[in-house]
């Protein structure tokens, strides 16, 4: 016999109440815990992005321009300090020649050049200036007409006073949509119709906010008391009033006015130490520097280095050496010092980790002319322009580390050891020794590249042309550098040529055309 005892548990409904409210309130927890990790993850991912952002600007925030200008002063044809009561000349190897002097100065890729008088001498040394192929920004020229002039001559860009865009008639032939990036305006520091020194920072902001429609940058220059190089005196009274100033202006050129299109703000007026550089290039303004480099307060390197970044533990600038075609040749270190020397020198000058300053070639003769020296997009690297001499810069006797020397650089290079060295049976040769064979194919190849008609025949033509011509320029002395200044003058025209062929040139034409049909 089984006796089976059933016991019937009865739960009360307080205790069902208590385990639902605490299921509820469990799972609100988990729905509150989602959501506050959602909310930090949201935040954790902007804060990413923010510091991304930041990476791809500068320390402070603001996006990248080149970092400081370099200003040439030129007077009567030479290289000047300039000064309200004085001008002394620059000594630069006891013959203070603009021209040279500006391939110094121009190292970082863009002069700002004033020319203080109207001297004939001094307008020379623009255009030779211009034509070794630095990129300027022209302040001293006297009229709209003459900026015109100097920009079709291939000038990058005219400073010219703010009061020119009051002309109804300058706005119109300026035309601010198509020309705006080729035009400063100069705005003084404080402006002369402002008395009270706290309204002069928002006095030269809407000057700025007015002229965005026309510039796309503006350069401010500081006179008086109100120089610059008290920004980094913190102490002073002035400097608080100064900082405020400029942080006015700064705010205008980011905003940008009506369009909304940001203006560049350049700065100018007593800076001598790299402590001002730094300061004012903190506050998202271009440093501009003139009397500090003639008087050699500062050196051209100082407006550099101390903008450069690494995150390497030896503190090296990693440094990509390109040829002036901009054909990477190899891959190097720089330092500071290494910098500082090779800017001063003019030469391929850089860090060896096993020697320490390393000059290149200076064994081998494949020695390097420096040209250029800039930072990348965010300053964690260099790159180095040169002319390469002898055999080349890798190690291997090769023109680049990577491959085989190449194109139109390459030709120019082949034909110029042909002059230097000449070879017997040389085509190349009897071509730089015949000029008139040399033209008469000149001729020949002109007219066959006009009739080739399918693509591999227009290439193979042209390929002709650009063979003779490159001979022509070989023997008269010219590189494909000087080839490149010209077309780089040329594009930075600003009133065209109607550019129609000449009467003689359609004429010959024609006889051609009328011989090939008979």
């Amino acid at each position: 016999t089984h006796t089976h005892t059933h016991t019937h548990t009865h739960t009360p409904m307080s205790v069902v109440a208590s385990a639902t409210g605490a299921f509820v309130s469990c799972t609100t927890a988990l729905a509150v815990g989602l959501a506050v990790k959602q909310l930090f993850a949201r935040k954790d991912e902007e804060k990413k992005k923010k510091i991304r952002r930041k990476k791809k600007k500068g320390g402070n925030g603001h996006e990248l321009t080149p970092i400081c200008m370099p200003t040439l002063y030129i007077r009567a044809g030479k290289a000047v300090a300039y000064h309200q009561k004085q001008q002394q000349p620059v000594d630069n190897h006891g013959a203070p020649d603009a021209v040279e002097r500006a391939q110094t100065l121009g190292l970082l890729g863009e002069l700002a050049v004033t020319a203080l008088d109207g001297d004939k001498a001094t307008w020379e040394a623009v255009d030779g200036i211009v034509r070794s192929g630095v990129r300027v920004r022209l302040e001293g020229v006297g009229t709209l007409d003459d900026a015109l002039r100097y920009l079709d001559k291939g000038v990058a860009k005219v400073v010219l006073a703010a009061k020119t865009w009051e002309d109804e008639e300058a706005r119109r032939i300026i035309d601010g949509t198509k020309y705006r990036d080729r035009f400063m305006a100069l705005v003084v520091y404080p402006p002369t119709d402002v008395q009270e020194e706290e309204a002069a920072g928002k006095a030269v902001a809407r000057q700025i906010t007015k002229l965005s429609e026309y510039v796309s940058e503006v350069l401010v220059e500081f006179v008086g008391d109100k120089r610059l190089e008290s920004v980094v005196e913190s102490s002073c009274g002035n400097s608080s009033v100064l900082v405020r100033g400029l942080a006015d202006i700064r705010r205008a050129a980011d905003a940008g006015g009506e369009r909304k299109k940001r203006v560049v703000v350049t700065v100018a007026g007593g800076i001598r130490s790299v402590e001002t550089l730094v300061a004012i290039e903190g506050m998202g303004l271009r440093p501009q520097v003139g009397n500090a480099l003639a008087t050699g307060e500062l050196e051209i390197a100082d407006l550099i280095i101390p903008f450069i970044r690494t995150d390497r533990p030896d503190k090296l600038f990693t440094t990509v050496v390109v040829d002036e075609q901009h054909v990477a040749l190899g891959l190097v270190y720089s330092n500071k010092a290494s910098v500082r020397e090779a800017m001063k020198k003019r030469a391929g000058i850089y860090h060896s980790r096993r020697r320490g300053l390393w000059h290149k070639g200076l064994t081998s003769g494949a020695t390097q002319a420096l040209h250029e020296v800039c930072l990348d997009c965010d300053r964690d690297a260099l790159r180095y322009v040169v002319r390469q001499k002898g055999a080349g810069f890798c190690h291997l006797n090769r023109y680049t580390c990577w491959d085989e020397d190449r194109g139109v650089g390459h030709l120019f290079r082949t034909l110029l050891d042909r002059k230097n060295n000449p070879a017997e049976g040389s085509y190349t040769n009897r071509l730089l020794n015949d000029t008139e064979m040399l033209n008469a194919k000149m001729l020949e190849e002109a007219q066959e590249i006009i009739e080739a008609k399918d693509k591999n025949h227009v290439a193979a033509e042209a390929a002709d042309v650009l063979y003779f011509a490159s001979v022509v320029c070989t023997r008269a002395g010219v590189s494909f550098k000087d080839v490149e200044n010209h077309l780089n003058r040329r594009s930075r025209r600003v009133r065209r040529r109607k550019g129609h062929a000449k009467p003689y040139a359609v004429e010959m034409l024609r006889k051609v055309t009328e011989r090939k049909k008979s």
